[in-house]
């Protein structure tokens, strides 16, 4: 997805989706963890929201290096916006069943190749359903920051590409085989849209398991990880019978299921335990199941699922992580 054009008069400011990226987002990577967005709920701690609570959200911005010849329009502050979701692969600014703006607040300009910080005090109503951005619980994150004179589009986030706005997107679920009953079935519901309504459009949802996380991704979910009861390592064999979204409602086709074994990759290559399928996306935000077969898992097993959304045009348009934890 092209970047937006309305910062497009400032390359100086950026967020980092990977550590390290210097707001060059890729997105053949797992760009929806920023680091730079961090909720911590009093209560239920990272990723989580609580209600009745004040849940602090830190938000970083860099600036690129005095030397590196960028374009910055002078201003005396910059705009750190914060909207929230409940777990969901891609989000709109402007549908308000998809995403709540929460944070909307001047900052102090960080330093040449420096780093600023701002927290976002995040207050939950009371009595919001379920399906409420605001409800209680996992939560999405998408944060932009920008210069205070410009201002973003309305309509799209621009995400992966533009170096103004990070995502951060990952939802540790304990999974108590005992509450399960005989039929072993997992569900995760997640929320998701069409990022260019109001035509619309064709898009592939993928869920990949990851069995060799990056460092970076390894990090992340260890650093979670440590506050999850009866954890013991990391997965590494396929549950053995798969997972996969529930597409039925979507006029899916394409539907490929290498989720299990055995295995069945393009031109006999090495590949991830995977699912996809084309769907049909309107404007308005769908939900979509994902569900896993966890007979034959071992209690202590954390398995990390990458979910993902690519458009007609193959450009990434959301990411969730979800790390399922057998108890």
């Amino acid at each position: 997805m092209p970047n937006d054009p309305g910062l497009a008069n400032d390359t100086c400011i950026f967020m980092e989706a990977i550590s390290g990226d210097g707001g060059t987002h890729n997105a053949n990577d797992v760009w929806w963890l920023s680091p730079d967005i961090a909720l911590t709920g009093p209560v239920s701690g990272a990723d989580n929201a609580d209600p009745g609570q004040t849940n602090p959200v830190q938000v970083r911005c860099h600036k690129k290096a005095a030397n590196s010849n960028c374009n910055f329009p002078g201003d005396e502050s910059v705009t750190v916006q914060l909207f929230v979701a409940n777990p969901s692969l891609a989000m709109a600014p402007n549908n308000p069943a998809s995403t709540t703006l929460v944070g909307f607040i001047g900052s102090p300009v960080p330093p040449d190749g420096g780093t600023g910080t701002q927290q976002i005090d995040w207050i939950l109503p009371s009595g919001l359903p379920a399906d409420d951005p605001q409800a209680p619980g996992h939560k999405c994150l998408v944060a932009r920051c920008y210069p205070e004179s410009l201002t973003p589009s309305s309509d799209n986030f621009f995400v992966p590409d533009d170096q103004h706005v990070a995502q951060h997107n990952i939802c540790v679920v304990p999974c108590p085989q005992a509450k399960l009953g005989s039929s072993n079935h997992f569900t995760f519901k997640v929320a998701t849209l069409n990022p260019h309504s109001p035509k619309r459009e064709k898009a592939v949802l993928r869920a990949v398991l990851d069995l060799k996380p990056k460092q970076f991704v390894r990090t992340i979910v260890q650093q979670r990880l440590h506050a999850v009861h009866g954890f013991q390592h990391f997965a590494t064999e396929p549950a053995p019978h798969g997972f996969r979204f529930d597409v039925s409602a979507l006029s899916a086709t394409d539907v490929h299921d290498n989720s299990h074994p055995p295995f069945t990759p393009p031109l006999g290559r090495p590949s991830a335990p995977s699912f996809d399928a084309k769907v049909t996306l309107a404007a308005h935000v769908v939900h979509v199941n994902f569900n896993v077969h966890i007979t034959g898992t071992n209690a202590g097993e954390a398995f990390i699922f990458h979910l993902t959304q690519t458009g007609e045009d193959n450009r990434s348009q959301g990411g969730l992580t979800l790390v399922l934890v057998i108890v």
